[in-house]
């Protein structure tokens, strides 16, 4: 069963645990099988045997991705933007300017926006950018169905 502690008496080695079915149970810290020392709030799982909490421990949580990574000498890594997004903005920007040849123009830079989604992709943990390519998509759209106007 799944709750929380709600409270834990260090001296008399106690504690109470409030399961998600609303009912307290009360366990020994002989039964805590979780990390460091139970404190209050502490999300856990335990089992009931005659009205008490045995087998106490922390619930498991769900392992974090990393937002960054580290090199060699320890040195913190930040995300960079993809090379392939970034062009598909500028060409999409250009775009704006090239007057007939806009819809060829704009071809390219969702060639290219397609590219840079695609190395976020397979470079997820170094590379970012999909709100770029996502942009560079949207500005292409909209030039070419404007230059056809």
């Amino acid at each position: 069963m799944d709750g929380r502690l709600s409270h834990f008496d260090d001296e008399a080695q106690t504690g109470e645990v409030e399961g998600d079915d609303g009912k307290r149970y009360s366990f020994q810290l002989a039964q805590w099988r979780g990390r460091g020392l139970p404190s209050a709030g502490t999300p856990v799982r335990f089992e009931l045997r005659d009205g008490l909490a045995i087998q106490v421990f922390n619930r498991p949580e769900v392992q974090r991705r990393a937002s960054s990574t580290r090199d060699v000498n320890g040195k913190t890594r930040r995300k960079q933007l993809s090379h392939w997004s970034l062009a598909a903005l500028v060409m999409s920007l250009v775009g704006l300017s090239a007057g007939r040849y806009a819809p060829v123009v704009e071809v390219v830079a969702i060639a290219l926006a397609w590219l840079g989604l695609r190395h976020i992709h397979r470079h997820s943990q170094r590379v970012n950018g999909y709100w770029l390519s996502g942009a560079a998509i949207a500005i292409a759209v909209g030039v070419t169905l404007w230059s056809q106007l």
